[in-house]
């Protein structure tokens, strides 16, 4: 993740415009890069809006119509990560969708429901993000399946990008850490 973060940084962070599905081609764009360049990353599978049945759709019981699309799943042979991307912006829309329709689709279990660890990307779209944690944090606490002790940390910071993480219990009981990527965008 770095290394494409590192080389999107060297394109100025160039994307079509600000919508969400704009900036998650440039990511992937960048993952693909940085794959393509390093050998020690040849192994990974990059899925762009990964398709994730459930076994009542596979077997037919079903539509698939509904099933849940994480933005990205990085991936080596059976193992991997599902990555949701979301915009964040001191907009109470932006904060809450964050945490409703990103995170609490892996508190749910929608996405990643058999692993541990899951990744959201925050595109930040806001001149300072000095109060972007504590609304986004403000929501965690309040969501019926999250509430206090599942709020993000800051874990570091540099440049553009800073690293957040969440802790999760779920109520299938198979608890879930959630790293976070922000992307401070031009």
């Amino acid at each position: 993740m770095n290394e494409a973060l590192v080389k999107w940084a060297g394109n100025n962070w160039h994307t079509f415009d600000n919508a969400e599905i704009n900036c998650s081609i440039q990511l992937f764009r960048w993952l693909v890069e940085a794959r393509r360049l390093n050998s020690r990353f040849y192994p990974l599978q990059i899925n762009i809006e990964n398709i994730v049945p459930t076994s009542a759709m596979i077997e037919g019981q079903q539509s698939a119509a509904g099933a849940s699309r994480p933005d990205f799943r990085i991936s080596v042979q059976e193992g991997g990560v599902a990555l949701e991307a979301k915009r964040v912006t001191d907009s109470t829309r932006h904060c809450r969708a964050y945490v409703y329709e990103g995170m609490a689709r892996f508190v749910s279990s929608s996405y990643g429901a058999n692993e541990r660890w899951g990744m959201m990307i925050g595109y930040i779209q806001e001149p300072s993000t000095a109060d972007l944690q504590s609304r986004v944090n403000g929501y965690v606490t309040t969501h019926a399946l999250m509430g206090i002790g599942h709020e993000l940390a800051s874990t570091n910071r540099s440049g553009n990008t800073e690293w957040l993480s969440s802790d999760h219990k779920r109520p299938s009981n198979k608890a879930i850490r959630l790293d976070h990527v922000w992307l401070k965008l031009p």
